[in-house]
C-alpha cells in the first residue's frame, strides 16, 4: 500500500474512538518490526524518525527504508519525524517523505516556542504536511545533562487554545505524568487534565513516553482525547535484551548474525501488537 498521510490517519483514529501508535525506528528491524506487527493485526500505523537517529544514520536512510516496506503491506502507513529542532531538520524530513513532522522547541519561553512552532507550520501547512508543536515538558530519565534532563512541567489547559490558534499547529503534544524512557513504576496521568485540555481545542492530542503505561490507561486516555502515543525505550530495551540473549549461542567459529537479529525482531513485534491491540487500533486498517 502507498504511504499515507499522518492526518488521515489520526482523522480516523478520532472518528473511530480508537488511539494510534508513533512507534520509533531507528533501524532495519525496528522498521520490520513495526509493519509486520501492524499487518499481522491489520492496523494503522505511523513509523516515527526521531531526528537524532536520522542524523546518526544519515539523512534519507530510514525514510527509503520505511517508504520501501509501506509498498510492501496491505495497511495504512506514514511517517512522522519527532523531535525536529529546527525548520531545516522539519524541512528535510518533509522532503524526504513524512507527511507529519513534531517540531519541538518546548524548552523556549513560551513567545519563542509559538514563533519558531508557527514558522514550521506556515512551511508544512504549504505541502499539506501535519505539524505537531509540543506545551509543557517530558523529562527524558535516560538523559543526565541538557534540557530534557530537567525535572517535567505540565502542560497548563488555559496555554493550549492560546498555542493551537497562534501557531496553528495540527496536533499537541502534551504532559499530563509521563517521561521518556523505562519509569521505574507505571506513570500517573493526569486525567482532569487531558480532560480539560481535549475540551479547550480540536487539535490532536499526542501523549509521549508511552513506554511503561498500563492498557487501562491507554484506554482512558483515548476516552479523555488523546489521539496518538509514542512508544520507543521499551522497543529497544527488548530489542536488545533478545540480542543478547541470543549471542549467548552464538558461536565463534561462525557468527551469523541472522540468528540473532530475527528472534529479536520477533520479541519486538510481538511487544508491538501487544501495544496496538491495548490502542484498539487493530482491524482498523483500511
Amino acid at each position: 500500500m502507498a504511504l499515507v498521510r499522518v492526518a488521515e490517519i489520526y482523522k480516523k483514529a478520532r472518528q473511530g474512538n480508537y488511539g494510534v501508535s508513533g512507534f520509533c525506528a531507528e533501524n532495519l528491524d525496528m522498521v520490520l518490526a513495526i509493519l509486520e506487527a501492524a499487518e499481522e493485526v491489520m492496523a494503522p500505523v505511523v513509523v516515527v524518525l526521531w531526528e537524532a537517529d536520522i542524523k546518526s544514520v544519515g539523512s534519507g536512510y530510514l525514510e527509503t527504508i520505511v517508504k520501501y516496506g509501506a509498498e510492501k503491506v496491505k495497511i495504512p502507513v506514514g511517517i512522522m519525524l519527532d523531535h525536529g529542532s529546527d525548520l531545516a531538520s522539519c524541512l528535510q524530513a518533509m522532503l524526504n517523505g513524512h507527511s507529519g513532522v513534531m517540531f519541538d522547541a518546548s524548552h523556549h519561553d513560551l513567545e519563542s516556542n509559538i514563533s519558531q512552532t508557527r514558522e514550521v507550520c506556515r512551511l508544512g501547512h504549504l505541502l499539506n504536511i501535519l505539524v505537531e508543536g509540543e506545551l509543557g515538558t517530558v523529562r527524558r530519565s535516560f538523559e543526565t545533562t541538557g534540557p530534557y534532563s530537567e525535572e517535567t512541567i505540565f502542560t497548563d489547559p488555559l496555554q493550549v487554545s492560546m498555542f493551537v490558534n497562534e501557531t496553528g499547529v495540527d496536533a499537541v503534544a502534551i504532559s499530563i505524568g509521563t517521561e521518556s524512557g523505562i519509569p521505574k513504576e507505571p506513570p500517573v496521568l493526569d486525567f482532569d487534565r487531558l480532560r480539560t485540555i481535549s475540551n479547550n481545542t480540536d487539535a490532536f492530542l499526542v501523549i509521549h513516553g508511552g513506554s511503561g503505561i498500563l492498557a487501562p490507561d491507554l484506554r482512558k486516555a483515548i476516552e479523555c482525547g488523546a489521539t496518538s502515543f509514542r512508544f520507543a525505550s521499551e522497543m529497544r530495551v527488548a530489542y536488545l535484551t533478545a540480542l543478547i540473549e541470543a549471542k549467548k549461542n552464538l558461536p565463534d567459529d561462525f557468527p551469523d548474525t541472522r540468528s540473532i537479529y530475527g528472534p529479536a525482531r520477533q520479541v519486538v513485534k510481538k511487544l508491538i501488537m501487544e501495544r496496538m491491540k491495548q490502542l484498539g487500533c487493530d482491524g482498523k486498517a483500511w
